[in-house]
């Protein structure tokens, strides 16, 4: 896609998604000002990522140049909007990295200590690039009915999910590793007791998540795909999954939820009020394509604006919020 195309086609998706859905939810009364995507909460917790030694062929680059261990907030979400259940959403689960050093590529914080994840529990994106999935959001009937693989992808996004922790979660887009490019996964280390989800609850992920996390920790493998074939692992059409028999992703980092409350106090405010972006990243590791480009842009609009209208501080925090603070008595007693 050319470069007048592409940012024709993002500001075709920041209309809609800022001017249409975000703003037309503050001005309907939407308090605090949330996220246009992605907005259901399950739960906020905090974690560590453990860099693990370089794998046999991987080139020792960037956040994977040596092993190190750094503190991260989790943020597990569902792309729905409210009013609508749990049941059968995609599953977003992101994470903020602290204490990265080096320069980042997302301005204008290019020098904050912090490198973000995202990740949803679907390989691949409905449609293949910034272009087409303006023109889906334009007439959505009129496009599946003229790209039938665009239907039955979000078909197949609608999964019936026991429990957040148990998802298998993809970034979706590409990003640059050295001389080639690569996808990032993460997986449960183990598969987590089916236990018995209430389908029928409409917030059941939450509550599911916030009863497995106070009685034990979770841990997942954060796993690297490298690109090997320009035909089978496209860089700007995000329908193509990235075949894993061709490319065996390798395990370069774990990620370790411990057991906590995740209903104590302001825990998931902090969580609401931090931005995720997939361009923040090292200089150098960007994440590559043209729906790459448009949540560069686009997620960083909708976070100073979420911020601004609910009267938060902009831009990224320098150290994280610490893992266990003082609890105000239930009952206090005024003397």
């Amino acid at each position: 896609m050319n470069r007048t195309d592409c940012d024709s086609a993002i500001a075709c998706i920041e209309n809609v998604f800022i001017e249409q859905v975000q703003k037309g939810r503050i001005a309907a009364g939407q308090c605090p000002a949330r996220r246009p995507v992605f907005l259901r909460l399950h739960g906020v917790a905090h974690a560590t990522l453990e860099v693990l030694p370089t794998p046999a062929g991987i080139a020792p680059l960037g956040l994977f140049a040596r092993p190190a261990h750094y503190p991260a907030w989790v943020r597990f979400s569902s792309d729905i909007p409210d009013g609508k259940p749990d049941l059968n959403s995609t599953v977003g689960i992101s994470f903020k990295l602290f204490d990265v050093a080096g320069e980042k590529s997302l301005e204008p914080d290019c020098h904050a200590p912090t490198l973000d994840f995202l990740l949803q529990n679907f390989p691949v994106f409905f449609v293949d690039d910034a272009a087409n999935f303006c023109s889906f959001l334009q007439d959505d009937a009129a496009y599946i009915k003229q790209h039938p693989l665009t239907g039955q992808l979000l078909e197949e996004m609608q999964k019936q999910v026991p429990t957040a922790l148990g998802e298998k979660a993809w970034s979706v887009i590409p990003f640059k590793f050295g001389d080639t490019w690569c996808k990032y996964i993460l997986e449960p280390e183990q598969a987590p007791a089916p236990g018995n989800p209430d389908y029928s609850d409409p917030n059941y992920l939450a509550k599911d998540l916030q009863q497995r996390l106070a009685a034990k920790a979770y841990r997942f493998r954060l796993l690297l795909q490298r690109r090997v074939g320009n035909e089978d692992m496209p860089l700007d059409r995000a329908t193509v999954r990235w075949d894993e028999s061709l490319s065996v992703p390798l395990h370069v980092a774990t990620l370790t939820i411990p057991a906590q409350d995740i209903s104590v106090h302001t825990q998931a405010d902090y969580g609401e009020a931090l931005a995720f972006n997939p361009a923040r990243t090292l200089k150098g590791f960007e994440a590559v394509g043209s729906i790459a480009e448009a949540r560069r842009h686009i997620y960083q609009v909708s976070a100073d604006l979420r911020r601004n209208v609910n009267g938060q501080t902009l831009g990224e925090p320098q150290v994280p919020r610490p893992d266990v603070l003082p609890v105000a008595p239930k009952n206090p007693q005024t003397r």
